[in-house]
C-alpha cells in the first residue's frame, strides 16, 4: 500500500472545502493505474464526502442542514465540540473510490469535500493506493 499526505487549512468552525484537485494530485503521484483508493482524516471533528461541485450554494446549504441535525444541546462532553463529533460520525472520516489511469472516477458534477466541524484548524488528509 502506497500513501500521500496532504493539508487542509480551514478558516471557520464550519466550513466545507473542495479538495478534488489535491486528491488527484496525490493519486497521480502514486500511481498511473486503476483500482481503490482511501481518503482519509486522522481527526474526530471533520469528515469527507462527494458531493455537488459545480453550485457553490451546495455547500452552504449542507452547513445549514447539519446545524438543523444537531441542534444546540447540552452535551456531557466538556470540551464544546460535541456536535462535531456527532456529524463526523454521521458523514465519516473516510471515502473509499474507484479510479483508473490514475483518476478518480467521479461523476461529471461531484467532487471531494474536507468537511471542517471544528475549525478552524490544519488538518491532515491521506490518499491510500491499494493495487
Amino acid at each position: 500500500m502506497r500513501e500521500k499526505t496532504f493539508t487542509v487549512r480551514t478558516s471557520a468552525r464550519e466550513e466545507i472545502v473542495l479538495i478534488t484537485d489535491e486528491v488527484q494530485r496525490a493519486l497521480a503521484e502514486l500511481t498511473d493505474g486503476e483500482g481503490i483508493c482511501t481518503i482519509v482524516t486522522p481527526h474526530t471533528t471533520c469528515a469527507i464526502s462527494v458531493n455537488e461541485n459545480a453550485d457553490p450554494d451546495v455547500r452552504s446549504d449542507l452547513i445549514n442542514a447539519l446545524r438543523a441535525m444537531v441542534p444546540a444541546v447540552k452535551f456531557r462532553h466538556g470540551e464544546g465540540n460535541s456536535d462535531a463529533h456527532f456529524l463526523s460520525t454521521l458523514i465519516g472520516a473516510s471515502l473509499t473510490w474507484p479510479y483508473r489511469q490514475g483518476k478518480l472516477m467521479l461523476g461529471r458534477w461531484q467532487g471531494v469535500y474536507f468537511i471542517e466541524l471544528d475549525g478552524p484548524r490544519s488538518r491532515r488528509v491521506t490518499v491510500y493506493v491499494n493495487e
